[in-house]
């Protein structure tokens, strides 16, 4: 409840004040909040969308007024992210971004923004169930993956305090800023802010850590920096999004890898009904 009450503080205007006055009840179960210019707003939750009554339709214009809002009224900051259609904001929300890309003197942004995602982060203090920590208890890589808000993040949050407390040296690549919410494990360095293959490229020139961890691997950079890694001798642990493996083993950037060999475990999760849940796993 408390991870909704700060997404939505600082959303401005009534439709921010009717986000407020949700009941505690279901504020606690509210994972995004889907905003569109001339429609109601949509929450979604576990048990099905709740379409938030009583208020207005935003209009562009107010969207905008939001965007300005949660970007601290310092859009410019902001102003790549924009043009790669999200920002994350303190505590590890991520907005997601809708409109018309277009080019301006400064490069590309949204103009107007028509729609908006707002993705709440709960921090989840749980320790990770008996198989996950087994699996880490070996010594090969582990590719994560399942459909988008099945929970990887998260559980990649909690292998992340596993590893570090059993004394390893893990470095995670945040491209997202959404690693790094909360109280950093004592062994766990980050780098926010950059690319995944630059990232993960200078996690191993600079900081020599014994795990590697990078959250939402998809275009074939990424996969060519985790080839680079793993002949370099580092544990991998690394999520992408499939909605099964035979989806997930058909992608070029997946095969690439897996060639590797230095994945010996797949571990598929549960959907949005089952968040952070395991559904599979499999020997590669």
């Amino acid at each position: 409840m408390q991870a909704y009450r700060n997404a939505v503080s600082q959303i401005p205007d009534a439709l921010g004040a009717a986000l407020r006055a949700l009941p505690d009840h279901q504020a606690a179960q509210v994972t995004e909040i889907r905003l569109r210019a001339g429609r109601l707003p949509v929450l979604s939750r576990a048990a099905g969308p709740l379409v938030l009554e009583g208020c207005s339709p935003p209009t562009e214009a107010q969207l905008h007024r939001v965007l300005e809002a949660l970007c601290g009224y310092s859009i410019y900051r902001y102003h790549q992210k924009i043009a790669q259609g999200y920002i994350t904001l303190a505590g590890g929300h991520r907005l997601g971004l809708a409109g018309r890309l277009v080019e301006g003197a400064d490069g590309r942004t949204l103009d107007p923004v028509t729609g908006m995602n707002l993705r709440v982060a709960r921090q989840i203090h749980t320790p990770l169930c008996p198989q996950l920590r087994q699996l880490l208890a070996d010594s090969g890589g582990i590719l994560l993956a399942g459909p988008p808000g099945c929970g990887k993040t998260t559980v990649l949050r909690q292998m992340l305090a596993e590893l570090s407390a059993r004394g390893l040296r893990v470095c995670a690549v945040d491209e997202r800023d959404e690693l790094a919410g909360g109280t950093l494990p004592l062994h766990c360095d980050i780098l926010q802010g950059c690319g995944k293959a630059e990232g993960l490229l200078w996690a191993v020139r600079s900081l020599s850590p014994q795990v590697l961890v990078c959250d939402e691997v998809g275009g074939t950079q990424d996969a060519a920096a985790i080839c680079s890694a793993a002949n370099a001798g580092v544990r991998l642990i690394v999520t992408m999004h499939a909605a099964d493996a035979q989806t997930l083993i058909r992608r070029p950037q997946c095969r690439q890898i897996l060639q590797t060999g230095a994945f010996s475990t797949l571990v598929l999760l549960e959907g949005e009904q089952h968040p952070g849940q395991v559904k599979e796993v499999r020997v590669l």
